[in-house]
């Protein structure tokens, strides 16, 4: 699967594993879930073998007990493990048929909502090694989450998982698969490195986790750098001789946004509309609150009435200013590990924002979302929820169109690229939650935590990041008035 993406990557990883990129906590909170998501999805055919060997990539051992099962009568297998012409499958779930014990039903178990090319091509190869190994598969399916469930008490694993065959799918790539695995190892019988430039590969279907050593020579100030235009455009840039933004030329056919950050960058100096500035604040009231919230999204839901991967706020921040003299006064609110938090959040949000006045969000399509959802799962508070929303004002819009920009933004109006930008003295980098993924990961980390200094801990980071976002609002919004 590897190689489909890249022969560099499989080359390095099979040859230079050390040169891999760290593992980001979010991908690991994302590994995490994909192993749980895989554990629950085994009770829909309980009373297994789990196949996995007790040393960890001892792959001979884990193929040796898969063979053993099977011989033995074994009719569920977790992760099963076959090998054929030194290409190794491990299949989540194997169960025999009933009525045909020479024949057996694969599954292969993805966290996923929706069958991607790539979950394709992976049950395609699966197929490919597990029949070579001379095992009769009746069918291949592929488990993915039902997003349209809803819980209500108990767990009900056959609603909340969503079985679809991909046997014809998988019969169709057979010959794509032979003469793929043909060719990956053509590369890796090579002696060196094999000479691939950068491209869209790079990113697709994943990120590879090389690119640390394949971009070290790309400049800094790099066209890649301008983020607004698509990947393709970038690669067209830089393949054309055009390595760093000050080298392209001033006619050329990119987008309006794109040459104004093109623009700002040589010139050094930002680029400042004052009547749409101006335009924007007359949008907004005193008394002013400033408000930011955070959510996570359990795949599998943890509390009634909600679905897998729904929004679920646990946390806000609120810098309210009464008037532009006025000194500022922070609310909060985070909530407790265990039970379902959204009522209590919505109760206190109403009492931190029962005063007049506009409430600016900085992309208020996330606190839209949430309080639309809080709506419909807290009808009582509908009228009042209606009114919040009407006081949304969206910070982000004057940087959005282009009517404040500054260089250092890197063509990026995200609040993270904004702040060092517009208030250097303000920073996230000594955080130690410092996104709104790490704050997810975070609270999800303390359901199941039972260190109480850790708890503690993990609570003070996520109250600081959080009214670290809201104070980053009140100061970008500070400059917007300065500047009419």
């Amino acid at each position: 699967m590897r190689g489909l993406q890249c022969a560099k990557s499989l080359y390095l990883y099979k040859n230079s594993i050390q040169l891999r990129d760290a593992v980001s906590s979010e991908q690991k909170a994302i590994f995490n879930r994909g192993n749980n998501v895989g554990l629950l999805a085994q009770k829909l055919f309980p009373g297994g073998v789990d196949a996995s060997p007790q040393k960890r990539y001892d792959y001979t051992a884990a193929v040796e007990k898969t063979k053993q099962l099977i011989e033995s009568g074994t009719e569920v297998i977790y992760e099963a493990t076959f090998q054929h012409e030194q290409v190794l499958a491990i299949l989540d779930i194997l169960v025999k048929k009933k009525d045909s014990p020479d024949q057996w039903l694969a599954y292969e178990v993805k966290s996923s909502t929706k069958i991607s090319h790539t979950y394709l091509l992976d049950a395609s190869l699966q197929y490919w090694v597990i029949t070579n190994s001379g095992i009769l598969i009746e069918d291949i399916s592929l488990i993915l989450i039902n997003n349209q469930y809803i819980k209500n008490g108990d767990l009900k694993l056959t609603e909340l998982f969503n079985i679809t065959s991909v046997k014809k799918e998988a019969l169709a790539n057979q010959a794509l698969v032979n003469e793929k695995i043909h060719l990956s190892k053509q590369v890796l019988t090579q002696q060196k490195v094999p000479e691939i430039s950068i491209g869209e590969q790079c990113f697709m279907p994943y990120t590879c986790d090389f690119k640390g050593t394949c971009w070290k020579n790309v400049p800094k100030n790099s066209v890649f750098e301008i983020t607004g235009i698509q990947k393709v455009e970038q690669f067209n840039l830089y393949n054309a001789g055009y390595k760093t933004i000050d080298q392209i030329p001033e006619i050329n056919d990119l987008d309006k946004n794109a040459n104004i950050h093109i623009q700002t960058f040589k010139t050094g100096k930002a680029k400042v509309d004052v009547p749409a500035i101006k335009s924007f604040l007359e949008k907004t009231v005193y008394p002013l609150s400033f408000m930011d919230f955070e959510t996570f999204m359990p795949a599998i839901p943890i509390y009634n009435n909600t679905k897998p991967y729904q929004h679920i706020p646990f946390q806000y921040s609120i810098h309210y200013k009464k008037n532009k003299e006025a000194a500022l006064q922070h609310f909060s609110f985070l909530a407790e590990q265990g039970p379902d938090p959204r009522k209590l959040f919505l109760e206190n949000l109403l009492l931190h924002t029962k005063n007049e006045g506009s409430i600016l969000v900085y992309d208020s399509l996330m606190e839209r979302n949430v309080l639309n959802g809080l709506k419909n799962d807290f009808p009582e508070f509908s009228s009042q929820i209606d009114m919040l929303l009407k006081r949304l004002v969206d910070l982000m819009l004057p940087f959005q169109d282009r009517s404040y920009y500054h260089p250092a933004m890197k063509n990026s109006y995200s609040i993270k690229n904004l702040l060092p930008a517009l208030v250097p003295d303000l920073s996230y980098s000594n955080l130690k939650i410092s996104s709104g993924s790490i704050a997810m990961t975070s609270f999800e980390h303390l359901i199941t935590e039972t260190d109480m200094f850790k708890i503690i801990e993990i609570r003070d980071e996520l109250l600081e990041y959080c009214k670290m976002d809201t104070l980053a609002m009140v100061k970008v919004f500070e400059i917007l008035e300065k500047q009419v």
